[in-house]
């Protein structure tokens, strides 16, 4: 395992595009006192007043949020960086934060204005004395820093090291910081020198009383303990040594006599005998950044997609959550039995014609809303796939090879460009305008219907991409990077939002109103209704690793499918998600243009909201190709005659009995020198589609 990268478990999250937030607070039934803080984000570290009235929380990868009624509100603070830290003064007016890779910031305003402060560096963790003056940060592979000016000036201190945490007793003179792989070290003299104490241990956190004589610290797993001191840092003692965790933080009351701490794959836990005994009572998972009140009343705690907090902000009691929920909707859905288990999948307008491809298998298309199902082109590494509006031209793209497109509802197929890595593709509603993404590579846009290509903006890894009806305004998803934004049919692009784990995208008829979703850590959807500039988070809770999503033609209806569970629907733009229970690891999604007639490619099949006509009793009675045909005649209930006929002599022919999206029947052979073959057929082919292709 690489340690260095999973001892600290970054975390991206988003913030909603407002100034202020009123998130949804809803009291934990099986956590007493613990209230969930939703809406918000995900946050590593948080800070808190002596009174715990004032908080502020900070974000890697996204932006700083302070509050000043103990969490009932919160005000969007600052740009959105790399935020690794932050600590206040006990008044809550002196806030100093910290950037990975970056600069220093303190405000002295709580948190409404921001100065950059110090320089660049790798900065993990910053402490504070009580009145803001002065200041410790620690460098991670670097040094420490302190400062006497709030923040003004910087001097370095000791010795580079793998510094993890910082923390600083009330008049700023007693200083502890912990490193890993390596031992914890003390300052009495406002940190001008350093002792090293206790022994080497993968130290993760440390918290310090107001006078400084108690301190505690945790250690990140291998075993994962919680020690204590009483004479500031010189010895050390275990605490409940059964507790082995991969902790994360640890803060104290300023007696020492309370204390929380918090662990990766694991619950909070608090201490209120000085850490001689913990327990658990609340279902916190995953928390990070911890901070407490003077008086030990009060606790804030950041974990993924929520705030948490303890002894504030009560819920409201009539505030409904605004997450998902498996109320029932209008759509009933039906599982294809025995169909394609496809990589990818796209609709028509009025959601009839489907089109669907297989990786490592061949392309299949529908045209009764996926009662019967057509097997085309040959066996490849499909990736995507994209339609028309009427369903008539599509487009598909090869993993590693080309791209192919069709002008007959998928009968024929003709190769396009060259061999790329192709991840996405897009069309406008007539398939003259496509867009298509080259994972690893550059975007390329086409407006002869494919037969030609040209690279657009820079090589990323580009996973999704999107278009309105008439091509112009398109909407493309980067893997750790960005979203970008065109309004001329590619030619120019914009970075939009934040760096993110982007997965897949889906736009409205006019390209005003988009969706994205990012594949875990946290896995968010997000919503878009100025094409693009500004996004929103919705139903942060749903922490999933999300695949793709599809929308309505207007952007009311979206549907999203994640992996390792089911797909969520929404019917208010975004607003709101109810499950659709019974659709595992979804890979696909598409949607007629009113939202009626949804289809998801499921790790078990196909699974649809349309309504099925049941399968004739009789196969089709032809199937023909550019080369020639197959007639096909029932002898019996389990013996028919299929009749090729082809335009060429001693041509080699394969048929294939599709029932379902599934193939059955496999027939190969070679026309005679009149370009005839017979085949008499003992099997019942009721219900099934008839398909040939000449070699």
């Amino acid at each position: 395992m690489d340690f260095k990268k999973n001892f600290f478990i970054k975390t991206t999250f988003a913030l909603l595009a407002l100034s202020l937030i009123s998130p949804s607070a809803t009291s934990l039934a099986d956590s007493p006192g613990w209230v969930k803080h939703e809406g918000l984000g995900s946050f590593e570290s948080v800070a808190a007043s002596g009174d715990g009235s004032k908080l502020v929380a900070a974000a890697n990868g996204g932006k700083i949020i302070t509050s000043t009624n103990f969490g009932a509100t919160w005000t969007v603070r600052e740009s959105a960086r790399n935020w690794s830290a932050v600590a206040s003064s006990s008044d809550g007016t002196k806030l100093i934060a910290a950037v990975s890779e970056g600069l220093l910031y303190s405000s002295t305003d709580s948190g409404v204005t921001w100065n950059p402060r110090g320089s660049v560096h790798r900065w993990i963790s910053v402490a504070s004395s009580s009145d803001g003056s002065k200041l410790v940060a620690a460098h991670e592979g670097g040094y420490l820093y302190t400062s006497t000016d709030s923040g003004l000036s910087w001097v370095q201190r000791d010795s580079v090291r793998n510094w993890t945490r910082v923390a600083s007793s009330s008049d700023g003179t007693k200083l502890v910081a912990t490193a890993r792989a390596d031992q914890i070290f003390t300052s009495s003299d406002s940190g001008a020198t350093w002792v090293a104490r206790d022994s080497v241990r993968l130290w993760r956190s440390v918290a310090s009383s107001s006078d400084g004589t108690k301190l505690a610290a945790v250690v990140y797993g291998n075993p994962g303990n919680i020690f204590t001191s009483t004479d500031s840092g010189a010895t050390w003692t275990l605490r409940a040594s059964e507790l082995n965790k991969y902790w994360q933080g640890i803060a104290m009351s300023s007696d020492a006599t309370k204390l929380v701490a918090s662990s990766y794959m694991g619950t909070v836990y608090t201490s209120n005998d000085s850490g001689l005994t913990w327990k658990t009572d609340n279902t916190i998972e995953n928390a990070d950044g911890v901070a407490m009140s003077a008086d030990g009343s009060k606790i804030v705690v950041g974990a993924p997609a929520f705030i948490y907090t303890f002894g504030i902000a009560s819920a409201p009691s009539a505030t409904p959550s605004p997450s998902a929920s498996a109320a029932s909707t209008n759509y009933k859905w039906t599982a294809l039995k025995d169909s394609c288990r496809c990589q990818s999948i796209a609709s028509s307008s009025n959601g009839e014609k489907l089109v669907g491809v297989v990786s490592g298998g061949r392309i299949v298309t529908s045209t009764n809303a996926g009662a019967t199902w057509s097997v085309r082109e040959s066996a490849r590494n499909w990736i995507s796939v994209a339609s028309s509006n009427d369903g008539t031209r599509l487009v598909a793209a090869v993993q590693e090879g080309q791209i192919f497109t069709s002008s007959d509802s998928g009968l024929s197929w003709a190769p396009r460009d060259t061999n790329r890595r192709w991840s996405g593709l897009a069309s406008s509603a007539d398939g003259s305008k496509l867009a298509a993404v080259h994972d690893g590579g550059w975007i390329y846009t086409s407006s002869d219907f494919g037969a030609t290509w040209t690279a657009r903006d820079s090589a990323r890894a580009w996973t999704s991409v999107a278009s309105s009806s008439d091509g112009n305004k398109l909407v493309a998803t980067v893997r750790d990077g960005q979203i970008y934004t065109s309004t001329n049919a590619g030619a120019s692009w914009s970075p939009r939002d934040s760096v993110r784990l982007w997965r897949a995208v889906a736009s409205s008829s006019d390209g005003t109103k988009l969706a994205a979703v990012v594949y875990g850590n946290p896995g968010n959807i997000y919503t878009s209704v100025d094409s693009g500039i500004t996004w929103t988070l919705r139903a942060s809770e749903l922490n999933k690793y999300w695949q793709a999503v599809t929308s309505s033609s207007d952007g009311s209806i979206l549907l999203a499918v994640s992996y390792m569970d089911t797909a969520y629907l929404s019917k208010d733009s975004g607003s709101t998600w109810s499950t659709v229970p019974g659709i595992p690891d979804g890979n696909s999604a598409a949607a007629s243009a009113d939202g009626s007639k949804l289809i998801v490619a499921a790790g078990d099949g196909l699974h649809t909201t349309a309504s099925i006509t049941a399968v004739k009793e009789t196969p089709k009675s032809e199937a023909s190709e550019n080369k020639g045909k197959v007639s096909v005649k029932k002898v019996s209930t389990s013996k028919y005659t299929l009749t090729v006929t082809s335009k060429l002599p001693g041509v080699a022919y394969e048929i294939t009995a599709t029932k379902k999206g599934k193939t059955t029947y496999l027939y190969n052979g070679t026309t005679d020198s009149t370009g005839i073959a017979i085949l008499t057929v003992k099997a019942n082919l009721t219900g099934y589609a008839i398909a040939i292709k000449f070699k």
